[in-house]
């Protein structure tokens, strides 16, 4: 009879494809995962198992990066610069830039490397980020969570409305849902208004659709514009939850929201505040005539792309980078949100979400003012499809913030 417990190579489960191995490999390195950590997504959530001896000849067959075997200095060197370059605030230290050389070039350079890199080619930036340079910022009690999904935290972020770029009427809101317990980034996306309250319901709803379940408690910011999400989640509450007896939603004064307040400083040094900047480089190189309506409407139509891919790259940076270890801290420490999120029973947790079927999300948007597709409308349908046209006549160039003016101009020269 074979061992069923793996151990002696019998009875390991379904082994995937060699395509889909790979992928999932090489997707398991550039999360910074540990072989620990590797062997139980390949077990749980794959149904292979393995040992640490098998998963390194796999590695190796299939050419997975690894920080022991790094790139020549010259190469390195060419990536440190190229992620240099485009963090313009100058915001973003060696940890950061490792990772997001994993996450965007699938090359593993060792910090040590790229800090001497970075000191040598860029000192300024060192001098600018250190202590002695940073705002005092609020300090949280320590957090107190028993699950996932038990107390989920929202807010809205308008570094980018109208007020801050005064650019005249463009303008682009964020809104973010961050996991108390584990430290997730669960959901964050670019609005027209964060203000107001059918768009942040059906945030809310398509939340709720993302992950198919709902959480025990909502902290919030107090305003007007929670009141369609509040009924949405209450209605869950009271139908799937009716005998927690913990209040289904709160509203906190911002100062006093500091598990999502964090985040959005933590956003403002990855990218936050180098996307400002080139964003303000259309208007202070006159690219940008904010009382010309073909160039709002091409800005609403290309700059909210490039604010939801950085804020999707954040995303991915956060919940794969390792927390440091806070022996004091009454949550999960030393490892990455998402594997806390997805093996909470590793670290003492719970999960206590509730399933919701999507008829009900279907029936609950049904209740909200404005449908979801006025309220994530940046421009009408009709300039939609010609300037997607006008794109792709262009050969669809790549967009981000140190392309996005360039594609601008040479998109309004065919628009006009």
């Amino acid at each position: 009879m074979g061992n069923t417990s793996g151990a002696n190579g019998h009875n390991n489960g379904t082994r995937p494809s060699d395509e889909k191995l790979s992928a999932l490999l090489h997707d398991y390195a550039c999360r910074n995962l540990s072989l620990s950590e590797r062997l139980q997504y390949l077990e749980e959530k794959e149904g292979y198992k393995i040992g640490k001896s098998t998963l390194k000849k796999l590695n190796a067959k299939f050419k997975v990066p690894t920080v022991n075997k790094p790139p020549p200095l010259p190469v390195a060197a060419t990536l440190v610069t190229k992620h240099v370059f485009q963090d313009i605030a100058a915001q973003n230290g060696p940890s950061t830039i490792v990772q997001n050389i994993w996450q965007e070039d699938g090359v593993f350079i060792p910090r040590d490397t790229v800090r001497s890199i970075m000191r040598d080619v860029f000192p300024h930036g060192a001098e600018m980020r250190f202590p002695g340079k940073k705002i005092p910022r609020v300090r949280g009690r320590l957090r107190v969570g028993d699950g996932v999904f038990q107390e989920v935290h929202c807010d809205g972020h308008e570094k980018l409305n109208s007020k801050a770029l005064r650019m005249g009427p463009v303008s682009i809101d964020i809104y973010g849902m961050h996991c108390h317990s584990a430290g997730k980034l669960l959901h964050y996306v670019v609005v027209p208004n964060a203000r107001c309250s059918s768009t942040v319901g059906h945030i809310y709803l398509d939340f709720v659709e993302k992950y198919g379940m709902t959480c025990e408690k909502l902290t919030v910011d107090g305003g007007s514009e929670t009141g369609e999400m509040y009924a949405c989640h209450q209605a869950l509450h009271d139908k799937y939850l009716p005998n927690v007896q913990t209040p289904s939603f709160v509203a906190l004064k911002s100062t006093d929201n500091i598990v999502i307040e964090g985040s959005w400083n933590h956003w403002l040094r990855y990218k936050g505040k180098t996307l400002r900047e080139a964003i303000e480089v259309g208007r202070n190189e006159g690219y940008f005539q904010p009382s010309n309506e073909m160039h709002v409407l091409l800005f609403n139509w290309i700059w909210p792309k490039v604010v939801q891919s950085a804020l999707d790259e954040f995303v991915a940076y956060w919940n794969n980078h390792k927390t440091r270890n806070q022996h004091a801290a009454n949550i999960p420490t030393g490892a990455a949100p998402n594997v806390i999120f997805d093996f909470p029973h590793n670290y003492g947790l719970s999960n206590c979400g509730v399933a919701v079927p999507t008829s009900d999300i279907a029936a609950l948007r049904e209740t909200i003012l404005r449908t979801r597709e006025e309220c994530f409308q940046w421009v009408p349908v009709d300039f939609d499809t010609t300037a997607y046209n006008t794109y792709v006549q262009l050969n669809s160039p790549k967009l981000d913030h140190t392309t996005g003016w360039q594609v601008f101009v040479d998109m309004i020269d065919s628009l006009t």
